[in-house]
């Protein structure tokens, strides 16, 4: 569980300004800084330069650009090896591709429209055209993602915002704001932010780590060291996000500590309880002298129980347009920009928090939704295969999450675009193996050894797995999938399988060939299956199954991936712990 300070929150401070993002890979940087004035001084483009041709993928991960041009205008760039590269790294979605030549390299045009190439622009050509071409196609991939994550959710929600703004501009204009009341101009740089906030919400697809982002930003919005999330679950509220910067210092990992979850009823015990029960927001200045006639109580269990103290605080329903009450979101003890502790919340900040609330209603009813419909299906193949259970399929997610992250860090990878890359990844780890749904009980419930048929049989699991997230117009959420699930079992020495067809013999992928996804998630499975008791063995122990790990790197696995996983083993035993069931 992360703990984000609350004055280093980079969404409100460093919002993209242009609507078309590219990304320009290869060529001199002559040639280059030509195309990028270009293209710059059309307006609404940015541009980013990657003269290394083998940097491609990283950059594309890391700058999420709407548009990938090619540059093929120098010799000794070999295009068709770039648009294979970045055909394979799932991480990049269906951002299009557009290839710049010259008349002499006009020869490999039909390969690259086979290899799915967007567009193929032969130079010279007018400056008019260029900028027509790479708007055209970052459109319609905006558009895409705009149809697959139903932004438009988002746009009365907008449009109220707009409207506060309008209106504390009004009544600054008139002076009819008192002295307590008048607006600070940072807070209306929140305020403007917070329409932001609320379409980057909208693409985060994982619950935990949408949870993890509305409760920072949250707390950065109010300046708050510390915070809960509940969520609604019939007539009792659960603990489901929980961050604190002060218990976070304690730590050596710099993170908030795991605290397990646990349940309050919705009633008037508790202040989260009386405010889903009544739908209002409370403003307390300090915890421990509430007054004697409050409709509510302090339960200072949870103070005693991690050495901190509650001061202030503000709890805030999580309220949809129907009135429906889905949660509360506490946020604890404000600091002031020096950081310094301020007795109880300014009313300002309870109104923005208001707004924030019902942004983050949405994001999460869509979360709930998507998280239903995978643990039907996860369900169903638990019901097929005994080893398929809640508990592996939430710990493979949990140990890709964290190698994901640290590979990130070393890349320079952060804010929406390694969430939306994390996010990603963890959705797809959790249905790695539902292709078994397809696989004989007979043979998924073997206790002894399986005979060469029968294998042969179970590795048709991948296949079948990949075909459930085929169609025609896929999400980049379902590419990730596919991906995932048809190769997690391919290793880093060739040896694995499905493989690919290969002047007439199938031989298995190398190396950086394996997305790498299907990296992650292969070394994370191996790791829970090795370590857990399955029908046909017992779990090995820890000190085995860290040997076994450590040999196989740069054979089955990727050896940088083995690395980060011993230099992040404690955050992998936290996530072992936390669902431990079939261990």
């Amino acid at each position: 569980m992360s703990s984000q300070p609350v004055n280093s929150n980079p969404s409100l401070h460093s919002v993209p300004t242009h609507r078309h993002e590219v990304l320009l890979v290869g060529g001199d940087f002559a040639a280059s800084r030509e195309i990028r004035l270009l293209l710059e001084s059309a307006g609404g483009v940015g541009v980013t330069l990657c003269v290394r041709t083998t940097d491609a993928t990283d950059e594309a991960i890391r700058t999420c650009p709407t548009v990938i041009l090619v540059d093929l205008r120098l010799p000794g760039v070999d295009g068709l090896q770039v648009v294979d590269a970045l055909e394979r790294c799932a991480e990049i979605g269906a951002v299009p591709t557009i290839i710049l030549a010259t008349q002499e390299t006009d020869s490999i045009r039909e390969a690259a429209f086979a290899r799915g190439v967007s567009d193929f622009i032969i130079f010279p050509v007018s400056t008019t055209e260029l900028i027509a071409k790479v708007r055209t196609h970052s459109n319609g991939y905006l558009n895409v993602l705009k149809r697959n994550r139903s932004i438009a959710a988002y746009e009365s929600l907008q449009s109220e915002l707009r409207t506060s703004h309008r209106a504390l501009e009004e009544h600054r204009r008139i002076g009819s704001l008192s002295a307590h009341e008048a607006v600070d101009p940072d807070w209306q740089i929140r305020l403007n932010g917070l329409m932001q906030i609320g379409v980057e919400l909208h693409l985060i697809q994982d619950l935990q780590s949408l949870l993890d982002r509305i409760l920072s930003e949250a707390r950065h919005l109010l300046r708050a060291t510390a915070g809960t999330i509940f969520l609604r679950e019939g007539d009792t509220l659960r603990f489901a996000f929980f961050q604190n910067d002060e218990l976070a210092h304690r730590t050596a990992s710099g993170e908030t500590p795991h605290v397990p979850t646990f349940s309050l009823p919705v009633c008037d015990r508790s202040i989260a309880g009386w405010v889903c029960l009544t739908g209002q927001l409370v403003n307390i200045p300090d915890c421990y002298r509430i007054p004697a006639d409050a409709p509510y109580r302090f339960d200072s269990s949870f103070d005693s129980l991690l050495g901190f103290r509650t001061r202030s605080m503000v709890a805030v329903p999580l309220t949809d347009h129907a009135g429906r009450i889905h949660g509360v979101i506490e946020l604890i003890n404000p600091v002031s920009d020096q950081g310094n502790p301020r007795v109880g919340f300014p009313v300002q900040d309870t109104q923005l928090m208001e707004h924030f609330a019902n942004i983050a209603t949405l994001a999460i009813n869509r979360a709930h939704h998507r998280e239903n419909e995978m643990r039907r299906m996860l369900k169903m193949a638990e019901f097929r295969d005994a080893d398929e259970t809640g508990g592996h399929i939430e710990r493979v997610a949990g140990y890709s999450a964290v190698i994901f992250e640290e590979w990130s860090r070393r890349r320079g990878l952060e804010g929406p675009a390694f969430e939306r890359q994390r996010d990603r990844l963890r959705d797809a780890a959790r249905v790695h193996d539902v292709g078994k749904m397809a696989i004989s009980d007979v043979i998924l419930r073997k206790t002894g050894q399986l005979d060469a048929a029968e294998y042969e049989e179970v590795k048709k699991h991948t296949q079948r797995g990949s075909e459930l997230f085929s169609s025609h117009n896929p999400s980049d959420l379902d590419d990730a999938r596919r991906e995932v699930a048809l190769l997690h079992h391919e290793r880093w020495d060739g040896k694995g399988y499905p493989g690919i067809e290969e002047a007439g013999r199938r031989r298995g992928r190398r190396g950086e060939e394996i997305p790498l996804f299907a990296r992650i998630v292969g070394l994370s499975d191996v790791f829970d299956a090795l370590s857990t008791r399955r029908c046909y063995k017992e779990a090995w122990d820890e000190a085995r199954v860290l040997e076994f790990m450590q040999g196989e790197s740069n054979r089955h696995f990727d050896p940088e991936l083995v690395e980060i996983f011993f230099a992040q083993l404690d955050a992998i035993r936290t996530v072992r712990d936390a669902h431990r069931d079939h261990l």
